[in-house]
């Protein structure tokens, strides 16, 4: 308990020998020198410097007498202010990200534009472009949704757009579907409101976004998590070819009652996954 104490301290700034010398005067009403560096472990010819730094960070006092003691700030006070300080800056932090975010989604608004084209790599930082665009989607998203998976928790982005109105249409491979997909993922999507299909197999692993910005992966540059490649593509034709090409899937797909009465024997209710 107390190394994790030490810990938490060093992360509000503290230094190893300052958090070491606060626990320890904590343990005493007042304390002598000697005392504190029996306590803490730190060497006695250290600590007078080290209870000046804490007297300035208003965690401990100086007692006046013959002998130099000193008296502990309750950690109400002395351990409070990192705490507001630090309430502060998430605050500003989140000011600052409110701020951005508008920027961004100005930006992206901005039709004026050239045709743009990325290239993202790694898992994470796939997942978290997915996240964003869904963030900014406001009418629709559409999905093949087939591994390769970015993401291994729960989208809770999606879940948002469905509560604030944006519609979501998947279509789950079957291959997928049949052992890990109808117990978990498309029931709860499907219960928020997602709108659910089933192919017997898709081309590929797209979703677009309010009809225009298109983001697929590259399975063929698929060797680990890092080389995880997907392309993203904003006000293009291939938009809407794309578009048109999930009509047509959507169009001959599975609904997920019929579905299930042509899998009932087969379809495992144990594994979950909430990654899409």
């Amino acid at each position: 308990m107390q190394n994790n104490h030490i810990d938490i301290l060093i992360k509000m700034g503290l230094s190893l020998n300052e958090a070491k010398v606060y626990l320890a005067l904590l343990k005493k009403k007042i304390s002598q020198v000697g005392e504190i560096s029996t306590l803490s472990g730190v060497p006695q010819k250290m600590i007078y410097y080290v209870l000046q730094k804490l007297m300035s960070k208003g965690m401990c006092s100086l007692v006046p007498g013959k002998v130099k003691m000193y008296k502990p700030t309750e950690p109400s006070t002395g351990i409070g202010n990192f705490i507001k300080s630090a309430q502060k800056q998430i605050d500003s932090s989140k000011n600052m990200l409110n701020q951005l975010e508008k920027q961004y989604e100005i930006g992206q608004n901005d039709t004026g534009s050239m045709e743009c084209v990325e290239i993202i790599q790694n898992t994470t930082n796939v997942a978290q472009r997915v996240l964003s665009l869904e963030r900014l989607s406001s009418e629709e998203v559409l999905s093949f949704n087939k591994p390769p998976y970015a993401m291994t928790e729960r989208n809770i982005e999606e879940l948002y757009g469905l509560k604030r109105g944006t519609r979501y249409r998947s279509i789950y491979q079957i291959s997928e579907a049949r052992d890990l997909i109808p117990m978990s993922v498309m029931e709860m999507y499907s219960e928020a409101g997602e709108e659910v299909r089933i192919a017997e197999s898709l081309p590929m692993k797209m979703m677009i976004f309010d009809s225009r910005i298109l983001m697929f992966v590259l399975e063929e540059c698929l060797t680990s998590p890092e080389n995880f490649t997907a392309v993203i593509i904003q006000r293009s034709s291939i938009i809407k070819g794309l578009k048109e090409l999930f009509e047509v899937y959507w169009s001959q797909s599975m609904t997920v009652e019929k579905f299930r009465e042509k899998y009932k024997d087969s379809i495992s209710p144990e594994k979950h996954i909430m990654s899409k």
